[in-house]
């Protein structure tokens, strides 16, 4: 029995930690656009309307797509479903590298999106499956982690790569090496008891009405749509801002961009364990997860509004750790509020109700700034608009969302 629950908590330490990483994967896989975007749009001929509609082309699959993956994660195997979402997203970063034009690169976005759609879905219902009470602010932490460092890593080495090579060799890069982490995750799904054993319930759960009709799921919902406006900014315009505005090049804007990231899985690493501490010393869940992500957006829209005010290297450095920082607190504090209101019934769909809304900063915000730039000639009403948007995720936090407890579903 001793030796039979040591492989059951291996296989979960496992876990978390690949979830960790398929999203750092996807973060990586997403964001390369942005990198390359200092030469890709000059190549391609791209004015900066069309990057951001190339740009936002990804979410007009990924936000809808998040409704039916919710749906497919409560009737089919989330683990087998998440390594068919990785295998064809991987395909289709490589591919990016072929691309001669705008509508090429618009519909090889939207392949991308199909695959990345399953991502978060599965993995919250993964967690919630498999993963104890007490561990669940690791294994967010790790979801958030990899969140994070997906974006540095890929500004990083993506910008140094890009410096060295043609971008069309980025993205086949990318793809190919993503592809490698179907390997562990095979056997690591392979190795995982079945989902009774953790609690996880059966049955078909709520329906997407019922979830849509709750105040938690549309305050929330709201909350992630304006936290994610301002991190959609970062991900897709803030390399090309360091090239074009700031003048850095490809090299110092790859290590000037990562900064970010990089704060926000630092803060994402406290944020789980300081949420995990915390429950232990018998605080209020909810209330612990409510007040980090207030905090989250309060850093995030005074790191935003700092970015284009600094004056100095060292200035911009530290309104770019301040927006990571606070980003890192938000998503992993939200992440579990979603969680906590959900429970194992509904978590897919929940999902994928509050990822498909909160995905739509990443349609219009591409758009918005493009024609703001093009207008303007300048960042500076984008990034207004972008530190802006934080504000009202603050206040559906602090007044729209309920307080944070499991829903009874056989009461709706």
């Amino acid at each position: 029995m001793m030796a039979q629950a040591g492989a059951r908590a291996g296989a979960v330490t496992a876990l978390v930690w690949l979830i960790g990483l398929a999203v750092f994967i996807n973060y990586v896989d997403r964001g390369t656009l942005g990198i390359a975007a200092p030469r890709l749009k000059a190549d391609l001929g791209l004015s900066a309307t069309e990057y951001g509609l190339a740009a936002s082309a990804f979410f007009w699959v990924y936000a809808p797509g998040q409704l039916v993956a919710g749906w497919l994660v409560g009737r089919s195997h989330a683990g087998w479903l998440l390594a068919a979402g990785l295998g064809l997203w991987g395909l289709a970063t490589a591919l990016t590298g072929l691309a001669n034009g705008l509508l090429a690169l618009v519909l090889l976005r939207l392949l991308l999106a199909v695959g990345e759609a399953v991502t978060f879905p599965a993995l919250f219902k993964l967690i919630v499956d498999h993963v104890d009470a007490a561990r669940q602010g690791e294994a967010n932490a790790a979801l958030s982690i990899g969140l994070a460092l997906g974006p540095a890593f890929g500004t990083l080495a993506g910008g140094l790569l890009l410096a060295a090579l043609d971008w069309r060799w980025l993205f086949a890069i990318v793809g190919i090496a993503s592809l490698l982490w179907l390997v562990p995750w095979i056997v690591t799904i392979r190795r995982l008891p079945p989902p009774a054993a953790h609690g996880g319930a059966g049955g078909g759960g709520p329906t997407y009405l019922q979830i849509l009709v709750t105040r938690a799921a549309l305050s929330l919902s709201l909350a992630q749509v304006c936290w994610g406006f301002g991190l959609y900014f970062l991900v897709t315009w803030l390399p090309l801002w360091l090239v074009d505005v700031r003048h850095y090049s490809l090299a110092d804007m790859a290590w000037i961009g990562a900064l970010a990231f990089a704060a926000q899985a630092v803060a994402a690493l406290m944020a789980g364990k300081v949420n995990d501490r915390l429950l232990q010393r018998g605080l209020a869940p909810g209330a612990v997860r409510r007040s980090g992500a207030m905090l989250g957006t309060i850093l995030t829209a005074a790191g935003l509004a700092g970015i284009p005010l600094s004056n100095s290297q060292s200035s911009l450095v530290a309104a770019l750790l301040l927006a990571g920082f606070g980003i890192g607190i938000m998503h992993v504090c939200v992440n579990m509020m979603a969680q906590m209101f959900a429970g194992p019934t509904a978590v897919g769909k929940w999902t994928g109700v509050q990822n498909g809304f909160g995905n739509i900063a990443g349609i219009v915000n591409p758009l918005i700034t493009g024609a703001i730039i093009d207008a303007t000639g300048s960042y500076n009403a984008a990034f207004a608009l972008a530190a802006g948007m934080p504000l009202i995720a603050l206040f559906s936090l602090a007044v729209l969302v309920p307080r944070a407890e499991p829903i009874d579903w056989s009461q709706r």
